[in-house]
């Protein structure tokens, strides 16, 4: 791996242009004087491989997103594949942002120049599809170009395994070092698609692909007792904000008999501009504004929402006053983990229940009442996905749902990626069983516990915030916190997942089977969580919350005071647990 400032030097030569190469030396000149800036880190710091591959702006330098670091990424993974596998082969999608059409092609062609045989979705696709289409294909891997919800100015590229799933240790270290290792840029090949070598290893996926996808979707038996007619009726207002989910979500939906189903006009085609909302991101409120729009308008009994590639849902559902309440994720995935986990299962069989250590243990306290198996994974549907292989691997062992509170679910077996079409139909069905889904809502509280969730998030841009992140995690990492009060409760557990220690009532089986991680969570009397680690994909570091109430409700009418008691207890332990991290 080179150094920053052999970093920088390597843009002031071929390939690139003169306008680059001038940028670079700028660059230079200002790591010399020790000036910190956009344009130093550009050219200095790498993109690192987080969760997901990597992500950033694009731009020019090593650390944006552009033809160079997309096609080194490209590069350091196929060259993996050809090392280690048989007549490797893979499968390529892209999302509606900025430039993914061309790093699609560009990865493509580079896999061609390998002798890698190559299955390219011809349009925008969502991203549980890539990882279908993998198994489907019985691919080596899969790419995908996608900046999930990011603003427009981002773009990323995700890698994945034979499995379907994300690439999780060991594979993830060696592909990583791969990549790191290229350091002369006109190493990478730059293959045109009119190329006969391109021709020759690059095939499109045909509509075979995502036929057989609902055709397993069918198999998977998630749809409940509903009648037709009121699947017919049902009134749905979707978008896609913008991104690859239109024709597939409609398609989907249509294909079980939900023929009411009406797309916002001004969010249904693809558009890496994202013009009508701030973020993609139907985690936001914001983003959601014209579904609820339409929604009323249309007097529709939910609208769903998907981020750019489709892979998390977003949800509101209308109240008898004709408003609609906004669903967070943990919400959405207890109302699908509690329905699966009380239908009737069939005997002899062992049903797991996978979730990350961050998502609400609301879902633990529905699997363990019902039965079935659960298991906390590190944040990152990848490691759910690694999960899923080990279930598989067992007899008579099935997996039942995963899911994540950042709007990822997976409610059938044969995706390795959070699906936001299999969980929209899944959530839709529960609706046209259920009729009030608010008030299943409540029943799950009133039967399980009352649990409520936060995320607090900071960002924190360049090398001086990355700077800043790390002290903050490794000041809490040498504090002794055991005893301390943080919003009212005693802490009584920490768990370190990077030295994968745990003190006080802790203990160090949860680490179990679980690779190191730079995430402290500490446990609160009460049955109370709060959890820090430093994002993947952005330059953030996020705090989750998770806090049962003391008070168990009786009865519904006490649900909303206890909500209110609980959202104040939170909002108190977060500005304790930041204060002590040295982040306010």
């Amino acid at each position: 791996m080179l150094k920053p400032e052999d970093n920088i030097l390597s843009w002031t030569k071929s390939p690139f242009s003169t306008e680059i190469q001038s940028e670079a030396k700028k660059a230079y000149d200002d790591w010399q004087k020790g000036i910190t800036s956009e344009l130093v880190d550009s050219y200095a710091h790498p993109l690192s491989f987080g969760t997901g591959g990597i992500r950033g702006k694009i731009g020019n330098g090593i650390g944006k997103m552009n033809l160079y670091t997309v096609g080194r990424a490209a590069l350091g993974f196929l060259r993996y594949l050809k090392d280690t596998k048989e007549n490797p082969s893979i499968v390529i999608a892209y999302d509606s942002r900025r430039l993914s059409k061309e790093f699609a092609e560009l990865s493509a062609g580079i896999g061609a120049t390998l002798g890698v045989k190559v299955y390219v979705f011809p349009k925008v696709t969502p991203t549980p599809l890539l990882s279908y289409a993998i198994r489907y294909f019985q691919a080596s891997g899969g790419i995908v170009i996608t900046a999930s919800h990011n603003p427009p100015e981002y773009n990323g590229f995700k890698a994945y395994l034979a499995d379907g799933g994300q690439l999780v240790p060991p594979d993830d270290a060696f592909i990583i070092k791969g990549i790191s290792g290229i350091e002369d840029w006109n190493s990478i090949p730059m293959l045109s698609k009119s190329d006969q070598l391109y021709k020759k290893f690059v095939k499109s996926v045909g509509p075979d692909c995502f036929k057989s996808y609902l055709k397993d979707l069918k198999k998977a038996k998630i749809q409940s007792n509903a009648k037709p007619k009121t699947r017919n009726n049902l009134k749905i207002v979707y978008s896609p904000l913008h991104g690859t989910g239109g024709d597939y979500m409609k398609e989907m939906l249509s294909f079980f008999g939900y023929k009411s189903v009406f797309l916002v006009p001004e969010q249904k085609k693809p558009n890496g501009e994202f013009p009508t909302v701030q973020y993609p991101n139907p985690e936001e409120k914001e983003a959601l504004g014209l579904c609820e729009f339409h929604a009323k308008k249309k007097k529709a009994e939910v609208f769903i929402a998907t981020d750019p590639d489709a892979d998390r849902l977003g949800v509101g559902v209308r109240k008898s006053d004709g408003e609609y309440e906004y669903l967070n994720g943990n919400q959405i995935g207890s109302i699908m983990a509690a329905y699966l986990s009380e239908r009737k299962k069939e005997k002899g069989k062992v049903y797991h229940l996978v979730k990350t250590i961050v998502t609400t243990d609301l879902q633990e306290a529905i699997a363990k009442k019902n039965g079935i198996k659960i298991k906390n994974v590190l944040t990152g549907f990848k490691y759910i996905a690694e999960e899923m292989k080990q279930i598989e691997s067992k007899k008579n062992n099935l997996f039942l749902f995963g899911g994540e509170e950042s709007y990822g679910y997976l409610p059938v077996p044969f995706v390795r990626d959070k699906d936001s079409l299999s969980s929209a139909l899944l959530f839709v069905e529960i609706l046209a069983e259920k009729g009030d889904l608010l008030s299943y809502l409540n029943e799950i509280y009133l039967k399980y516990g009352l649990y409520r969730e936060s995320l607090y998030s900071l960002t924190l841009e360049g090398s001086s915030g990355q700077t800043k992140i790390k002290a903050s995690i490794e000041a809490l990492r040498k504090e002794n916190l055991i005893g301390k009060m943080v919003g009212g409760r005693k802490v009584i557990s920490v768990f370190d997942y990077e030295t994968q220690t745990a003190s006080g009532k802790g203990k160090d089986s949860v680490f179990k089977g679980m690779p190191k991680s730079n995430v402290i969570q500490v446990e609160l009397e009460g049955n109370a969580k709060l959890t820090i680690r430093p994002s993947g994909t952005e330059p953030k570091v996020k705090v989750y919350s998770s806090f049962a109430s003391l008070k168990k409700p009786k009865k519904t009418s006490e649900i909303p005071m206890l909500w209110e008691t609980l959202g104040n207890e939170i909002s108190l332990a977060e500005k304790d647990f930041l204060q002590m991290a040295g982040l306010l």
